[in-house]
């Protein structure tokens, strides 16, 4: 019997310890739990600070306890949540007074949360353009006479101005070239006010002019004849042709002159507005020697290649340009012998390809060119072949 008991004792021993055990087991577990939840912390950064208008600002947050990639975030603005805010960073791209709050964040993981430190953001005052104006009368184009001035309240004065151009003191800036520029305010704070502004001159009449026979010319026959529209004149008080050669001709148009020596002749315009606005229009004429090429050979049998006796002037080896003797020389003859002397062909003024050779037939016949030059007479002379058969390019 007392073998009996002593088995049951142990049995019910057993039990309330086993009892017991799971008792304090669901203890460690509710007390691990409370330990997980106070170990989580958040903290922002920087907790307080004070930026400029329009200036961007960020709140980091630190979270320890639990990997950044696994919390949730939210943040708010004087206590009340923001819509949209969930990021580690919040960023304020550009400062105004409506942003100058209170800020948190709150952090969560499950059943986890903590809520971090507050952080102040102050601004600093803000400056104002109070005028941006210009400060005299338009200038003529191409003279850096400009002036500007301002008036800036605000901020924490006195004010530092850079007007990015000209000779500026403090407020005012003189000696502005036509364009645009930025002005830019900085008070003893740091901050910064920009603004642009333009500098505008008068307008002037929109004036061109034209060179005939062209910008390229021979000393066979130097004569350019320059000219701008008659509607431009109504604008004008008075103008003068410069021709760079030491000749000017007032208050003339069109106008012609005669260059005596070859050159490159920067030929001006010089006007004057009504607004008493000087300006000048440039345009390069060039005065050269005359090269003439002379074929030997003529093919006219309708190919379009070689069909006429084509006189051009000489560039370079095998670079031709194709000119008008009308304007090369004063005037011009062209004579044409067959080989018996006899004449087969003249004119006068002769333009460049009027003779394909005509009904004549195939054979050697010799040419008389005549140029009459402005400083001289060119005479040249030779012999040319018509072939009507297969086509000879010179």
């Amino acid at each position: 019997m007392p073998l009996v008991r002593n088995s049951i004792e142990i049995h019910n021993f057993t039990s309330e310890l086993n009892h017991r055990m799971k008792y304090i087991s669901i203890a460690l577990l509710l007390f691990s739990g409370i330990t997980a939840a106070g170990q989580i912390t958040c903290t922002i950064r920087p907790s307080d600070t004070i930026v400029c208008f329009r200036d961007s600002v960020a709140f980091t947050t630190f979270v320890a306890g639990y990997g950044p990639d696994t919390v949730t975030y939210y943040w708010q603005k004087n206590l009340t949540n923001m819509p949209g805010k969930t990021d580690t960073v919040l960023m304020i791209p550009s400062v105004d007074l409506g942003d100058t709050a209170f800020y948190r964040c709150i952090v969560k993981n499950g059943p986890d949360s903590a809520i971090s430190n507050t952080a102040h953001l102050r601004m600093h005052p803000k400056m104002n353009f109070d005028t941006l104006y210009r400060y005299n009368e338009l200038g003529c184009p191409g003279i850096c006479k400009g002036q500007f001035k301002t008036l800036v309240s605000g901020g924490a004065p006195p004010y530092f101005y850079n007007w990015g151009g000209g000779h500026s003191q403090d407020t005012i800036v003189f000696g502005l070239c036509p364009g645009r520029y930025w002005l830019f305010v900085t008070d003893t704070n740091h901050c910064t006010l920009d603004s642009s502004y333009f500098v505008d001159v008068l307008k002037s009449p929109k004036v061109r002019f034209t060179v005939l026979p062209g910008d390229t010319v021979y000393l066979t026959n130097p004569t350019i004849t320059v000219t701008f529209p008659d509607t431009a004149l109504p604008y004008l008080t008075n103008w003068t042709w410069d021709f760079r050669d030491s000749v000017k001709v007032p208050n003339v148009n069109p106008a012609q002159h005669t260059y005596a020596n070859i050159g490159d002749y920067a030929v001006r315009l010089m006007i004057t507005d009504l607004n008493g606005c000087d300006t000048t229009i440039v345009q390069n004429v060039l005065v050269k020697y005359l090269n003439l090429f002379i074929p030997n050979v003529i093919t006219p049998n309708g190919d379009g290649k070689n069909d006429q006796f084509l006189i051009k002037e000489k560039v370079a080896e095998k670079n031709y340009n194709v000119i008008d003797l009308l304007e090369v020389y004063l005037s011009n003859e062209l004579i044409i012998y067959d080989r018996w002397g006899r004449k087969v062909y003249n004119q006068n003024n002769y333009k460049s390809g009027d003779w394909d050779g005509g009904n004549l037939a195939e054979g050697v016949y010799y040419y008389i060119f005549k140029g009459v030059g402005q400083y001289g007479n060119d005479a040249f002379h030779g012999s040319v072949t018509i072939l009507r058969g297969n086509p000879v390019t010179p």
